[in-house]
């Protein structure tokens, strides 16, 4: 299981350590695949504890992902002022469709997960998730060719058990021969308990070397995407290491939220790179 983990790493890993516009794209324009991001955004706080939606949406407008998970997300509580944050953010990173996932009634509003799309997802699912010091939840997206969900795991590490036990079982119900993609905060090393668990069941796709949280002096990682391993994500990871080509990295952002933003783009054949100095 590790060998196949490293063995994505080492060939394909690339890496960004500076704040950027990065583009990343298929050299011919019918090789493109996916690219995913993640982000927990602490429904907008920044390290410099200031709530600002315009940081969080730049983040995503840097690189214009297919598809965004995004955890701790606020619907109009009041510690944001009422506005409903998913559409907010989604509108200001580029007409983005926009699904939420409500763990939980907070502060008058809402308090959960959501996913960004470019194209409208076929159907959501929301699946909950055990959590002891609070409800957590799953949000599923389904899509043409693949799923994504958006999770947030417990701080509890036999919550997050359990939570890995039904995010397998889900997985393997629901993708019905489909790529099936999670991402999210999973409050986790890539050694524990509970990974291990997923492990049996995905492959990770993001850096997960890469060290996520805190976002100003990042000492861990606890952010990943991961990919199904059934006949469809078996597939897919046998031609990464031959045929596709999978970038991935962590945008080095230290205010805009206390975790970082990670980034995976997965195309056939080969990638193009282009990159500007971020406003």
């Amino acid at each position: 299981m590790k060998r196949t983990l490293i063995l994505l790493a080492a060939l394909f890993v690339s890496t960004f350590t500076f704040s950027q516009k990065i583009v990343v794209r298929a050299a011919k324009e019918g090789d493109a695949i996916i690219s995913i991001m993640t982000y927990n955004i602490r429904h907008g706080k920044g390290m410099d504890g200031k709530v600002d939606f315009d940081r969080i949406a730049k983040e995503i407008s840097l690189v214009s992902p297919d598809v965004v998970a995004l955890q701790e997300v606020d619907v109009k509580t009041k510690r944001i002022g009422g506005v409903p944050s998913d559409s907010v953010i989604a509108a200001k990173a580029g007409g983005y469709n926009h699904y939420f996932s409500s763990a939980m009634d907070f502060n008058g509003g809402q308090y959960g997960n959501a996913v960004l799309s470019k194209t409208p997802a076929l159907s959501v699912t929301p699946v909950p998730l055990k959590g002891s010091e609070e409800p957590r939840v799953m949000l599923v997206a389904e899509f043409e060719n693949y799923f994504f969900c958006s999770l947030h795991l417990s701080l509890d590490s036999t919550s997050r058990i359990e939570a890995c036990k039904t995010i397998c079982e889900t997985a393997e119900k629901m993708a019905d021969g489909k790529l099936f993609f999670i991402a999210g905060d999973f409050n986790t090393s890539v050694s524990s308990v509970e990974m291990n668990i997923l492990l049996n069941h995905f492959d990770i796709l993001s850096p997960y070397q890469l060290k996520t949280f805190p976002s100003d002096k990042p000492d861990r990682t606890l952010d990943y995407v991961m990919v199904l391993k059934n006949s469809k994500g078996k597939r897919l990871v046998r031609e990464l290491n031959f045929k596709k080509t999978l970038s991935s990295w962590v945008q080095p952002e230290p205010m805009a939220s206390d975790h970082r933003p990670v980034f995976v783009v997965i195309i056939k054949g080969d990638l193009l790179y282009s990159a500007t100095v971020k406003d």
